[in-house]
């Protein structure tokens, strides 16, 4: 069972409207907060924020390829999300959808094609003739891209039962167990399946509710929590930061904007995922909070340079 190490508790210190009560330690409120109460309880910490490349770049190149992910770092993303699914053949490959049709000129499930076809696939023509030939990634090629230039953020889309020992020792064979912050998505379906990742990896589920966060921080060893923009609150983000864990804040959408940055921010975000890192580099840069180094487990700088993160009271 993974077990969380203190190096890796970043908590919050509250202070809590007249009316709004928690039960201290717990990370449970003894009377629910409403939405507003939330929010006012919480202000910016100040900390810096770690630009997450959705899918490298959805926008400036095709999503999940190798260009996707250089021209992400170029713009400022220190961590780079890709989506990795298995093949017919147990290989992990960088795909999104179940199918290849969208982002490739074949057709067909990417669990019934094996390695090779998947490589013989065009994955840059349909974005731009500048992209012909682009090609499917399989995961190593995709790590070996980012090393030493940004974090790595895995969504696990599909994969054996075995996958987080197999997903582990690839991390592990191309050097990422070196301290580097590598975070791994699972959806709620797939949890179980994930959690005997090392603890030197990242899981990172979504927050679905109040119990289930205390259960993740208490007895899973989960330091880092992700939130969806479509349904953000205050409140999941407070019982986030009560139970001392990192905010993974997706703003893609109708927010993937100057109000999502803000919000995401006010809830105490150490990571921002985005299809607009050309709007949210300049935003934190221009705050003096974006991560301009390759990201550490621990959260400090790889190179050992630890930033001053600070943990502010709210109001």
């Amino acid at each position: 069972m993974r077990t969380k190490s203190s190096t890796h508790n970043w908590r919050f210190l509250s202070a809590l409207a007249a009316a709004s009560f928690m039960i201290a330690g717990t990370g449970v409120a003894a009377t629910r907060l409403t939405e507003q109460a939330a929010r006012d309880s919480m202000a910016p910490t100040g900390a810096p924020v770690i630009v997450v490349g959705h899918r490298g770049t959805k926008k400036f190149a095709p999503e999940n390829t190798v260009a996707a992910f250089n021209k992400a770092i170029e713009m400022g993303a220190r961590s780079i999300e890709m989506d990795v699914r298995a093949t017919k053949d147990g290989e992990f490959v960088v795909m999104h959808d179940p199918f290849v049709n969208r982002t490739t000129d074949g057709r067909g499930l990417v669990s019934q094609m094996t390695l090779a076809e998947i490589r013989a696939l065009d994955a840059g023509s349909w974005f731009g003739p500048e992209f012909a030939g682009e090609r499917v990634p399989t995961l190593r090629e995709a790590l070996r891209a980012v090393k030493g230039r940004s974090a790595v953020d895995i969504d696990f889309k599909s994969g054996p039962q075995n996958s987080a020992e197999l997903i582990a020792n690839i991390l592990d064979e191309e050097g990422f167990d070196d301290g580097s912050l590598v975070t791994v998505f699972v959806r709620a379906f797939e949890y179980r399946k994930m959690k005997p990742l090392p603890e030197r990896y990242a899981l990172r589920p979504h927050y679905r509710n109040a119990k289930l966060t205390v259960q993740a921080a208490q007895d899973d060893g989960v330091d880092i929590m992700g939130l969806r923009r479509r349904n953000f609150s205050f409140l999941a983000a407070r019982d986030i930061a009560d139970n001392g864990l990192a905010l993974f804040a997706n703003v893609m959408g109708a927010k993937d904007n100057e109000e999502g940055f803000e919000d995401a921010l006010r809830a105490g975000a150490r990571f921002i995922q985005t299809d607009h890192i050309d709007r949210l580099a300049p935003y934190l840069k221009d705050r003096g909070l974006l991560v301009d180094c390759v990201p550490a487990r621990d959260l400090a700088c790889l190179d050992g340079v630890t930033p001053d993160w600070r943990v502010a009271s709210a109001p």
